[in-house]
């Protein structure tokens, strides 16, 4: 791909709350529950400090994409209060084509809220909001005369999920599926066959279990090209028989595991359109060098709350790929 072209970035538009407890989340449970008498109903509170950030998976990768000199295109649905809220300045300040974006006026942009523990266990509660509009939008007319030939779908509604996947297929448009969070919601059928048309899968090692277990197949009987990220451990590449292991960038402080992923992802897909390879054809060289690009975004980013405050110029950016892994191509970066 020529880094002219642009990513197609199916996923969600949202704010995040995101709040901070100095108790574990699995103290916070335990404590519920032994105290629970009989069938009595569990009721709880703890104490968090929260902030407010702009998030959403499509977002959160675009805005990766576009520290590292990505081109991306997120495509999304957000709600009444997408301008009123500065979400829209932040991104058009950045430079990001919003023409992907579609607008409900009758309803709030999703949020997400987060909470975090001290030991960098979370828990998340969504309000969909304008999000259950996505299925609505068509690829074809959000891509009409741009030259688009790789894309990701982050997510989203199944529904959304399993339509814009069948839409890139016919538009010969490959796709990496990177189900998240929304794997316990597909139907097996439903996940096998979102899987079967993706030309790579991403998923974090514990979603990799989920996602073998929904389906009672290894992954490498459903695809030929798997991405398993395992956060301070790393990450792993997996090419049809042949596999590498990729190292965690170091860090100075983990600050915030939020966003990490998508992080990740923008590194790894502004590497990918600047490599001249079809996803499908990608070798596992190729894969290693992008993925090591995500590993360094996935690095800023933890070093700050929130997933759309950390900043680097990509000399630093350069600086602290070629600390952890070697020399970096400048074609990749520039």
């Amino acid at each position: 791909m020529s880094e002219k072209e642009k990513v197609a970035i199916s996923g969600s538009a949202a704010f995040d709350v995101i709040a901070f407890t100095e108790e574990t989340l699995d103290e916070i449970f335990t404590h519920a529950l032994e105290k629970k008498e009989g069938d009595a109903r569990i009721s709880f509170s703890f104490l968090v400090n929260k902030k407010v950030s702009f998030g959403g998976t499509a977002l959160n990768i675009a805005y990766n994409m576009k520290l590292t000199n990505g081109n991306p295109l997120p495509i999304s649905c957000v709600g009444k209060d997408f301008v009123s809220r500065n979400y829209k300045k932040h991104l058009q300040n950045l430079g990001i084509d919003l023409s992907g974006l579609v607008v409900r006026d009758g309803e709030d942009t999703a949020e997400a809220y987060i909470v975090t523990g001290r030991k960098g266990d979370q828990m998340s509660i969504f309000h969909t909001g304008a999000l259950y509009d996505t299925c609505n939008i068509k690829i074809t007319e959000i891509i009409k005369n741009k030259k688009v030939e790789m894309s990701i779908i982050s997510p989203n509604p199944v529904n959304t999920m399993l339509s814009h996947s069948n839409e890139f297929q016919k538009l010969n448009i490959p796709f990496i599926a990177d189900p998240g969070q929304m794997i316990n919601n597909f139907k097996s059928e439903e996940l096998n066959d979102f899987v079967s048309k993706a030309s790579m899968l991403i998923v974090n090692d514990y979603e990799a279990n989920l996602v073998e277990n929904k389906l009672q197949k290894k992954l490498k009987n459903i695809i030929n090209s798997v991405i398993i990220t395992r956060g301070e451990h790393g990450c792993s590449i997996y090419k049809n028989d042949d596999h590498v292991d990729i190292p965690a960038v170091k860090i100075s402080k983990l600050v915030d595991p939020t966003g990490a992923g998508d992080a990740f992802r923008g590194g790894l897909l502004s590497g990918l359109s600047k490599i001249d390879s079809k996803l499908e054809d990608l070798t596992l060289q190729e894969l290693k060098l992008a993925c090591q690009m995500g590993a360094v975004c996935g690095g800023y980013a933890v070093e700050k709350e929130g997933t759309q405050n950390h900043v680097f110029s990509i000399e630093e950016f350069k600086s602290r790929y070629e600390k952890n892994y070697g020399k970096i191509d400048d074609q990749l970066i520039y």
